[in-house]
This record gives C-alpha cells, sequence and structure tokens, in this order.
C-alpha cells in the first residue's frame, strides 16, 4: 500500500500493474532488438562510444584472473568491472556479455523507481513512472551502453526504494538500503548523492525519535563500511592513483572538445524535453499541493544530482544519464499530487499536471523520433578487416596491443592488462606516458602492437617499438611485430 504521505483513493490494482508490466516488457523487447547496434547519432546526443570498448577490454581481463588496479588500469571503483565480467562469462566473452549485464541493471532501475514510485505515491504514480523512464530514449540508450552511470543509478535507486520502505519495515531493510547505496558508490563515486534523499526518506518515514535514529545508523554503517574497506585493502595506492588521483588531475585540464557542464545537462534534457516539462509540472504540482515531504525529496534527488553534474569537472556526456530515474519519478510523484490533493489545491496542481502532460504530447514525434534514431546500424567491415588481420598475426590466448579496442574485442584477444584504458584522458592526465607504454610492453610482450590513434600520440613510444620490433603492414594504422 502506499506510504500515508499521500493518502489517494483506492483503485483498481490491475491497470496500474498492465501499465508497468508494459513497460517492462517495452524495456526488454527494445534492448534486445538494438542488442547489437554499436553506433549512435551524435546530432541527437553527444554519445562517446569509446568507453564501451575500453571496459569491455578491461572487464575481459578481470574474467581471465588479472588483478584490478595493480595490473588491469581502472579508472572506476570494483564493482563496474567485476559485474561486467560476470555478465560476459555468462552471456559470451565479448560486448554482448557486457551489454547483457547493463540491460539487466537498467531492469533493476526500471523495477526499483517503481517500487519508491508506489511506496511513495501508489500504485498509479508507480505505472506512470515506469512508463515514462522505459520509453525515454536517454535511459533506453544508456541502459545499452556499457558505462557505469547506468549500473551506478539502479543500485542507487534500488536503496532509495528500500529506505522508503524503513517506514514499514523498519531497520531490516535499513541494511540492506546502506548496502545497495555502497555497491552504487563502488560503481561510481557519484552515487554519494544518494545519501541526502535517503537519510530523509529514513528520517520522515519513523514515527519516533529512538527508532528513527537507530535506523538511520545501520544505514550509514552498512553504506560507508564496505566503501572504507574497499579502499583499505583492495590496492589502496593504485586505486586512490587511478579512481581519485586521475580524476582531479583530469579536472584542472582543459581538455579539447569538451562541452561546459551547462550544456551538457541542457542538450541530455531536451533529449526527451517531454519528460523534463512532466518533471517541471511535477515539482509545482507537489508544491501546489502541500506536499512538502515528497517535494523535499524529490529535490534532494534531483536537485542534488544536477548540482553534481553542473560543479563536476570534466563532465563527460555520458555522466548525464544518472539524471533518469529523478526525472521519472518527480514526474510520478505530480500525477499522485493532483489525485491527493483536495479542496481548493485541486483546481492548480491540476492545471499544472495538464500543462505538462500537453508539452509531453507535442514533445511525442521528437522521443519518437530519438528513440528510433539515436542509435544506428554502422558499417564494421573495417572492424572484421583489422580483426582478421590481428587474428592471422596472433595466436590464440596471446596478447595485442592495441589502442582501437574495438577491434581487440572482435578478435577476441587481450590487451595488456596497464594498457586496457588508452584514453585521451590518460594520457594528457599524465598516466598514459611513454615509459607506462613501454614497460607494459616490456612485461607483456604483446605479439602485436597496433595503433590507430593513441599510441601514434606518444612518439617516443613508436621510436622505441622501432628499435625493439619490426614494423608489419596493416590494412590501417601502424603495427609492429615481435623481431
Amino acid at each position: 500500500m502506499p506510504a500515508s504521505w499521500i493518502p489517494g483513493r483506492r483503485l483498481r490494482a490491475g491497470g496500474p500493474f498492465l501499465l508497468t508490466a508494459a513497460a517492462v516488457v517495452w524495456y526488454l523487447a527494445w534492448e534486445v532488438a538494438h542488442r547489437g547496434v554499436y553506433g549512435y547519432l551524435q546530432s541527437v546526443y553527444p554519445i562517446d562510444p569509446a568507453d564501451e570498448w575500453r571496459y569491455t577490454a578491461c572487464s575481459r581481463l578481470v574474467g581471465h584472473g588479472y588483478q584490478l588496479f595493480n595490473q588491469v588500469f581502472s579508472a572506476q571503483p570494483p564493482l563496474l568491472f567485476l559485474s561486467l565480467a560476470g555478465g560476459m562469462r555468462i552471456a559470451g566473452d565479448s560486448i554482448t556479455g557486457a551489454r547483457f549485464a547493463e540491460v539487466t541493471f537498467g531492469l533493476v532501475t526500471l523495477i526499483s523507481a517503481a517500487v519508491l514510485a508506489w511506496v511513495l505515491g501508489g500504485r498509479w504514480t508507480a505505472a506512470v513512472t515506469a512508463v515514462l523512464l522505459a520509453v525515454s530514449p536517454g535511459f533506453l540508450v544508456y541502459a545499452h551502453t556499457v558505462e557505469a552511470e547506468g549500473p551506478m543509478m539502479a543500485l542507487a535507486t534500488l536503496s532509495l526504494a528500500l529506505a522508503a520502505l524503513t517506514r514499514t519495515r523498519g531497520a531490516y531493510v535499513a541494511a540492506p538500503a546502506g548496502l545497495a547505496l555502497a555497491a552504487a558508490v563502488l560503481m561510481k563515486l557519484f552515487a554519494v548523492e544518494a545519501v541526502l534523499p535517503a537519510s530523509w526518506l529514513i528520517v520522515t518515514g519513523s514515527s519516533s525519535s529512538t527508532g528513527r535514529w537507530r535506523v538511520l545508523g545501520a544505514f550509514f554503517a552498512c553504506a560507508a563500511t564496505p566503501v572504507a574497506l574497499n579502499f583499505a585493502l583492495v590496492s589502496p595506492l593504485h586505486q586512490w592513483q587511478q579512481v581519485v588521483s586521475l580524476h582531479d588531475r583530469a579536472a584542472s585540464l582543459a581538455l579539447p572538445g569538451l562541452l561546459p557542464p551547462a550544456d551538457i545537462v541542457r542538450r541530455y534534457v531536451e533529449m526527451d524535453i517531454g519528460l523534463t516539462a512532466l518533471c517541471v509540472a511535477g515539482l509545482i504540482a507537489l508544491a501546489l499541493a502541500a506536499r512538502w515531504r515528497l517535494l523535499v525529496f524529490a529535490g534532494l534527488w534531483l536537485g542534488g544530482t544536477l548540482v553534481m553534474l553542473l560543479l563536476f569537472r570534466p563532465l563527460f556526456p555520458h555522466h548525464a544519464a544518472i539524471l533518469e530515474a529523478p526525472l521519472a519519478l518527480t514526474a510520478g510523484l505530480g500525477f499522485c499530487a493532483v489525485w491527493a490533493a483536495g479542496g481548493g489545491a485541486w483546481r492548480p496542481a491540476a492545471l499544472a499536471t495538464l500543462a505538462g502532460v500537453l508539452l509531453y504530447l507535442v514533445a511525442l514525434p521528437h522521443l519518437a523520433e530519438a528513440d528510433r534514431h539515436v542509435l544506428m546500424p554502422v558499417d564494421r567491415s573495417p572492424v572484421y578487416t583489422l580483426a582478421r588481420f590481428v587474428d592471422a598475426r596472433t595466436p590464440a590466448g596471446s596478447f595485442a596491443a592495441l589502442d582501437n579496442l574495438e577491434v581487440a574485442d572482435a578478435a577476441r584477444r587481450l590487451v595488456p592488462p596497464p594498457l586496457c584504458d588508452p584514453s585521451n584522458v590518460r594520457r594528457l592526465a599524465g598516466y598514459l606516458t611513454a615509459s607506462d607504454l613501454i614497460g607494459a610492453t616490456r612485461r607483456y610482450r604483446p605479439a602485436l602492437v597496433l595503433s590507430q590513434g593513441i599510441y601514434t600520440q606518444v612518439p617516443d613510444y613508436l621510436a622505441w617499438l622501432r628499435t625493439h620490433y619490426r614494423p608489419v603492414r596493416a590494412p590501417a594504422g601502424v603495427a609492429f611485430a615481435p623481431r
């Protein structure tokens, strides 16, 4: 049953559950239909697929037993690559398996958002939230893309859903809520923004002061302990350098072609402008209906996420995906506020929501266009040509140092663990130097070095390769083989 925050009328349960189930089915059908699409239409939103192949290469190494941070370079906390490696073990040792894990996390987000909406506002709030989320192009695409934001959002939303349940379940769900938040932080440090909305749900949901602080203490203990143990026990020096220091260093760089954070957020919310309009209408409806507890919760989650994105440096387009769940939930709560509003508050709250609905309907053609075209087929024949070249030049099970990791995935080759993330950010931040490249090549003795980009930007490494390796003719790029 819904929480007493919004004492709405009882409606027949069938309709909301059918809508929620339809949202789940649509989400899964869309993801299955697009499981083999790897291209992104930049005019819809500037999605950069480079992380997909880097994260897949790193996760493949983890799945083969190489240690994170000590051997496998990782700019994210450990749980991301561990979960992707699990997906690759189950569904295939390639990006297909990694995407299986991502789509599963997307399903967790969808269900957790519906449960959270149901606890706060009732079944219809859950149905509206689930439907809006399932048709939003930002959610569909980033539940399909191998990035850290989708899994982080899934676990953070799960934590909030469990925190909302503490009102009726108390400490029994406080510990799982804290553990889910810890897992979200160990996916991506952005998840710390969920601490305040989760705390608000716990504090306002308990009827007694003693029980409130006991539940909150259990939540914080279970949220903080795994994170602290991770940074204390799992390669603490290397993990700090790669996860924290690298980002601190990158924040001070003027990276070429990077949009300002405000422009990234603006373009992201414009991708599903109808959802944004409904979210704004939901905030207005909550205020007009005097649903202050819900309004504060939405402000803490949505507002905290926006502030963090606007202040973070360097902000990349995929980071904004963590807005999806709070946008959809806030929009859903607006419908609930209208239904529960009484007296003179009903009419203005209904008008605000109606305005949001009309704007959403006007934006439907744009939404359908984005859902259809944000993913696009690409010609992968050059990748397959290079993959056949790598396969012919390297024995199975050997290392191949490739800076085009899409080719490594197609050829099913491991890259040297320190080189699984050959990004420009890492190079410009001083974490991918000639000595790093030479050291990794000496240690792992790859059967082939093939560069189409990053390696060629480190001239000293190429000079070393010409001395210690022999050049070979490749279909594209610069290639070297052991002498």
